[in-house]
């Protein structure tokens, strides 16, 4: 397998788990705000952003 089809099928996994993490994030604001879990909020909001961060580095290695 190539770098660029392993690099390509990193990137398909990290959206997945970015539209994953935003669709959980939604749901749980959604929530009546004292039912609001807001430990999992900032955990799912800081995964997103690692998700953000990995997807533009692989973007980059398959620009290259």
């Amino acid at each position: 397998m190539t770098k660029k089809k392993i690099y390509r099928k990193q990137l398909d996994g990290q959206y997945k788990a970015l539209e994953e993490h935003l669709e959980k994030i939604q749901r749980e604001r959604q929530k009546p705000l004292e039912q609001q879990n807001q430990g999992l909020i900032t955990y799912w909001e800081k995964t997103v952003n690692n998700c953000r961060q990995q997807i533009l580095k692989l973007q980059r290695r398959l620009n290259s």
